[in-house]
């Protein structure tokens, strides 16, 4: 007996010392997300990436070399999604409603695909191919044909995004498309949350589109020079007091979430992205997003026609629109 009692000792031992191997790592968590009931994993020796078939969202970015889980795993009564696409629209509608050719339709904030499920269309080891195709669900909120294909494809330590939207409609359609993927911070656990800011590639002269207070649409106004002849960005919990930073016409091609204390950082393309979202929630939360969009969310003063939204798309029957990203997990020293 106390041979088996001193068997369980050292197992203890040995089990706990491989949880607290890296000290100052935050080890992954697991979601309560029921997506994850249902998904698929692409990795190589670098990354393991988990997308669930329910809105094609990537649920899970994990760095096998440092034993970190990179994206945000979600949390009730703060926020419970990880990286959702954003189509037909980004943002929200006043009332929740749009016009189209006169008649009105209600949708919800970011549009329906982040809660529509998928079809995997190709799977590899490093590749994954996933199609949505318009139907009479999706018609009854959206009166466009059209089908949108999401790949994801991993390189290295590189997660390549590509969304390609197909206008199968007789007609033009009329749309927009973002990304809104969260980020744990901080890295490490002698960090705090202020030690990190975004960095562009280049040095910036940008205007912060203002959000009401109350509602958080568009109010007309404009913070010039919010981030002035500078390439850096300090994050805070208090940056988004007045809700999401949404930046106007970037001209760097990637911007990295950074900090000088951490030797690690994340990386993503915004490369002629017509506006940049930056949020995390008004509870504060270890985490940030950075959303490259195609449009915005609803003015206080919208009209309420999609095919004047600000940012809006048009694409001509039989085109496509390609948005292509990217996520990359760099050595920053």
């Amino acid at each position: 007996m106390y041979k088996n009692v001193l068997i369980l000792i050292v197992l203890s031992i040995i089990g706990s010392s491989f949880s607290c191997g890296r000290k100052n790592a935050i080890t992954r968590k697991t979601t309560q997300d029921v997506r994850q009931t249902d998904s698929l994993r692409i990795e190589n020796e670098d990354l393991s990436v988990e997308i669930a078939l329910k809105g094609a969202e990537v649920i899970s970015i994990y760095n096998k070399k440092e034993k970190f889980e990179h994206l945000w795993q979600g949390e009730p009564g703060i926020w419970k999604q990880h990286a959702p696409i954003l189509f037909p629209i980004v943002g929200k509608l006043v009332d929740k409603s749009y016009t189209i050719d006169g008649k009105t339709y209600k949708m919800g904030i970011h549009g329906f695909v982040a809660y529509s499920t998928f079809t995997l269309e190709r799977k590899t080891a490093t590749v994954a191919v996933y199609s949505l195709q318009s139907n009479a669900k999706t018609s009854a909120i959206y009166p466009y044909r059209f089908k949108l294909s999401i790949k994801y494809e991993l390189l290295g330590s590189k997660l390549i995004i590509t969304n390609t939207v197909e206008n199968i409609d007789s007609k033009e359609i009329y749309f927009s498309i973002g990304a809104h993927p969260g980020f744990n911070i901080p890295i490490n656990n002698n960090e705090k949350y202020s030690d990190y800011y975004l960095e562009f590639e280049k040095n910036e002269t940008l205007a912060r589109l203002e959000l009401s207070k109350v509602r958080g649409f568009r109010s007309g106004n404009r913070i010039e020079r919010f981030i002035d002849s500078t390439n850096k960005l300090p994050l805070s919990h208090k940056l988004f007091d007045d809700r999401a930073v949404i930046l106007e016409g970037v001209v760097s091609e990637s911007v990295t979430l950074k900090s000088d204390h951490s030797k690690l950082g994340v990386k993503v393309g915004i490369k002629d992205f017509s506006f940049l979202g930056v949020w995390s929630s008004k509870k504060p939360a270890a985490f940030v997003c950075i959303e490259p969009w195609y449009g915005v969310t609803d003015a206080e003063n919208t009209t309420g026609d999609l095919k004047k939204r600000k940012g809006i798309e048009k694409l001509a029957p039989g085109k496509t629109f390609k948005m292509n990203y990217f996520i990359e997990i760099i050595a920053t020293r």
